[in-house]
């Protein structure tokens, strides 16, 4: 099972945020942000609920419960390239068998 704070890792980044940016939004303390992505501690019920409204998600996918959707896996350029057999554009990465 997947645990809280690597959910909220993984959508803070998939946002382009930072550590700082969530915890003015939220107003606590960057360190707070960090020790709920390391799971020392975790967001009470009222910063869940700001948590899902700042990153779109189910407070079920913020806790690791939700099955992810064929749309979030898809929104991963690479697995759309993957999937589809896309090739990268000059200058991007290749990975996997694509060009």
């Amino acid at each position: 099972m997947v645990e809280i704070g690597e959910q909220l890792r993984y959508f803070r980044q998939r946002k382009g945020m930072s550590q700082k940016q969530i915890a003015e939004l939220l107003h606590i303390t960057p360190q707070t942000i960090s020790k709920w992505e390391l799971n020392k501690s975790a967001p009470d019920y009222d910063q869940l609920i700001a948590l899902s409204k700042i990153y779109r998600k189910s407070i079920d996918a913020l806790l690791g419960q939700a099955k992810p959707s064929l749309l979030d896996y898809l929104a991963d350029s690479q697995n759309f390239r993957n999937q589809y057999g896309v090739p990268t554009t000059k200058g991007e990465k290749s990975y996997g068998k694509n060009p």
